[in-house]
């Protein structure tokens, strides 16, 4: 049986319109799609990772309020070792009580908080005038240096009361071997 040559070019006509409509069915409905899987695959891949680094970050979380928990205590102590620049009530109370128990008797002036360049905190400076005897004022100057407050003598200035000193009502109470101190303190601020 032989095909004539007008059924052989229909046939070949017929073949190469499959073929274009094969092409073009995979060109606009198979190879979005794959172009869609691929872009959804990648777009997975990254909320993946996303989730992997979301959960590390909430196990260091989870670690650090563990651990802030333990050095909490030590934070607090370290905390204490400044003082509040805006009201240092406390650390003048401190000084009071201290003059007292020293049995000193103290007056407090206190400066403008300041920040050298060296100091790697503020500070805040006083000046304290002390008049007490020697021994007493060797008690508060331990119990100074002794104390929770971070501190710096910047200078000490020590001198004996004369008998000048002593005629004036201020000094009345003291004897003649009795010191009078000027200490210059660097107090650290928060």
């Amino acid at each position: 049986m032989q095909i004539s040559n007008g059924v052989k070019n229909k046939i070949k006509i017929a073949i190469v319109i499959f073929l274009i409509l094969t092409i073009i069915f995979v060109v606009f409905s198979i190879w979005p799609l794959f172009s869609g899987i691929k872009k959804s695959s990648a777009n997975i891949l990254s909320q993946k990772a996303a989730l992997v680094i979301l959960e590390a970050e909430t196990k260091n979380l989870e670690e650090f309020k563990s651990y802030s928990q333990e050095i909490r205590p030590n934070l607090e102590k370290i905390d204490a070792l400044f003082i509040d620049p805006e009201v240092p009530v406390d650390f003048i109370r401190f000084l009071e009580k201290t003059a007292r128990e020293s049995q000193a008797s103290l007056k407090i002036s206190p400066a403008f908080p300041t920040q050298i360049t060296k100091d790697p905190w503020p500070t805040f400076l006083f000046q304290l005038t002390l008049t007490s005897s020697f021994p007493d004022f060797l008690k508060f100057l331990e119990k100074l240096e002794s104390s929770i407050y971070l501190i710096e003598i910047q200078s000490l200035n020590i001198s004996r009361l004369t008998e000048t000193e002593l005629k004036v009502p201020e000094f009345e109470k003291f004897s003649l071997g009795d010191v009078r101190a000027r200490v210059s303190l660097k107090v650290f601020t928060k």
